[in-house]
Formats: C-alpha cells, sequence, structure tokens
C-alpha cells in the first residue's frame, strides 16, 4: 500500500526505498493509515519544495510527525494552566 500511494504522487522522479525506510514508515505511524498519507504528503511535498522531486530513505530517517511536534508544545501549555 504504501509504495503504491508513494506511486501515486506528482514526483518526476521514482523514491526507490529501502524495506528499512518501508519499516520505518509503519513505525513511525503506528499503520494508521490517515497516519501513513500524512507522512507520504509531507514527504512528498518536501520532495518538491526541495527539488529533489522523490521521496528518499535520507528523508524517512530525518521525518518528524506532525502529532509529536505538536505534543511537547501541548504539554507545555497544560503545564501551564495547572
Amino acid at each position: 500500500m504504501i509504495q503504491t500511494l508513494i506511486a501515486a504522487m506528482p514526483l518526476a522522479k521514482k523514491s526507490n526505498l529501502n524495506v528499512k525506510s518501508l519499516k520505518q514508515i509503519l513505525a513511525l505511524t503506528g499503520g494508521v493509515t490517515s497516519r501513513i498519507f500524512s507522512l507520504v504528503k509531507d514527504l512528498s511535498i518536501d520532495a518538491i519544495v526541495t527539488g529533489e522531486e522523490c521521496i528518499t530513505d535520507e528523508a524517512i530517517a530525518k521525518w518528524t510527525p506532525v502529532w509529536s511536534r505538536h505534543a511537547n508544545a501541548q504539554r507545555r501549555l497544560e503545564k501551564a494552566r495547572a
């Protein structure tokens, strides 16, 4: 499913990901379909903006989930309210 989704993205180059990267996608998203779609969309946008035009193993290794990016800020807000 992940490779089919990546292939459907409007990227100029084919994304040749290794098995480790595919497993990392599953680990990062917990296998939740909406999170997988979010990850692939974010990585595709980054690939277009940077001119890479494909999703790379390195991009997956550096990717931070949106839901965890906001988790620390949310915790700080909750502590400030307490």
